[in-house]
């Protein structure tokens, strides 16, 4: 075995050590770096995924900055048809570096637009170049796997139905954006992202004044 590579025995090993989990875990508020599912309440389980793909980066198996929690531990385990299987298990060893959008980079979340219906489009304002890699990103991970959809749609339609209850009430509303936007237990909420473009610039203040966790060099997956 060459140095800095790792056989497959290292690597269950390694994966079955807990703290890199639960360390993944911290650093990721409890979501799927890829569809910002809950992962400890999503009845889908979680593994460890290589964001540049352990088959063609031997050298990287170990280094925690390519490690990122994906949803999805068994795809047999939890029945799940081809369509539905989205996240690391969906990318496989596919990999570009210049097209694929890391989750954790800090500016991640404008390459997107989160649509009513549930589905995840690249944004409007993106240049062709950027719409490109928000389209291979979001197809590589299967982002709009029929599940995923039907998930966001129904906690997208159950938080416009709330807001839209709140706009004669100012205070009310940026309580509840507070609530939503920031941690409770160290953990975000589901769809992070997307809960953030639904409250636009009250949301934005809100994570500024009171959401200390979020960053311009730190930001939430996906």
């Amino acid at each position: 075995m060459r140095d800095g590579t790792a056989s497959p025995k290292a690597w269950e090993n390694f994966r079955a050590n807990r703290d890199t989990r639960d360390l993944c875990l911290l650093e990721q508020f409890g979501l799927c770096a890829y569809s910002e599912t809950l992962l400890d309440a999503n009845d889908l389980g979680m593994h460890l995924d290589h964001v540049r793909p352990r088959s063609k980066f031997p050298a990287d198996t170990f280094d925690h900055h390519n490690l990122l929690l994906s949803a999805i531990d068994d795809i047999s385990f939890r029945k799940l048809i081809k369509r539905d299987v989205f996240g690391g298990h969906a990318r496989s060893n596919h990999y570009s570096k210049s097209d694929f959008i890391h989750p954790i980079r800090p500016d991640c979340q404008r390459f997107f637009h989160y649509a009513s219906d549930g589905r995840i489009e690249p944004a409007l304002t993106l240049s062709e170049s950027n719409k490109r890699k928000a389209v291979y990103t979001i197809a590589i991970l299967n982002l709009n796997a029929p599940l995923l959809i039907n998930s966001r749609r129904r906690w997208l339609e159950t938080l416009e139905e709330e807001i839209d209850q709140l706009l004669e009430m100012p205070a009310a509303l940026e309580n509840f954006a507070e609530a939503e936007l920031c941690l409770t237990n160290n953990k975000l909420r589901p769809f992070h992202s997307a809960v953030r473009e639904r409250f636009g610039a009250l949301g934005e203040r809100v994570i500024r004044q009171h959401c200390i966790h979020i960053t311009s060099d730190h930001e939430t997956p996906l």
